[in-house]
This record gives C-alpha cells, structure tokens and sequence, in this order.
C-alpha cells in the first residue's frame, strides 16, 4: 500500500490522504488530483515544490484590561 495525497485542482490543497495498492490503476474524482509528493496531511497547501502547513489559529479571544473602578 501507497500513501497519496489528493489535492484540490483549483487550490492546491489536500482534501484527503489515502492509500492504494501500488500498481493499482485509479482515477481520481472530478476536481482533484494527486499530489506529485505525498508526505503531506489534510489542510496542507501543494506551492509547486513542497507541502506547507496551514498557519496556527490566532486565539482572538477579547480579554479585559482591568476589572477594578480606576479613579482619576
């Protein structure tokens, strides 16, 4: 078994990493190809020469300045 990664044609990304039996004869859906490299992981963008990861989620939470009455 072979591990691929199946990339969104239109974006670059993978939508999905399976395996297939080497030599298997398979095509893949309407919209997606393989990667030419396969050691990359759902999310990950193809730039023409490698996977890149997608970046870390920014924690936006909103977090007060003070909870005390300030006096001026």
């Amino acid at each position: 078994m072979t591990q691929k990664c199946l990339l969104d044609s239109a974006t670059k990304v993978v939508v999905n990493v399976i395996e297939i039996e080497d030599g298997a004869i398979w095509t893949p859906p309407t919209g997606t190809v393989l990667a030419p490299q396969h050691d990359g992981g759902i999310g990950d963008t193809w730039d023409g020469t490698q996977f890149v990861k997608p970046p870390e989620p920014v924690d936006e939470t909103v977090q007060p300045l003070s909870t005390d009455t300030q006096v001026l």
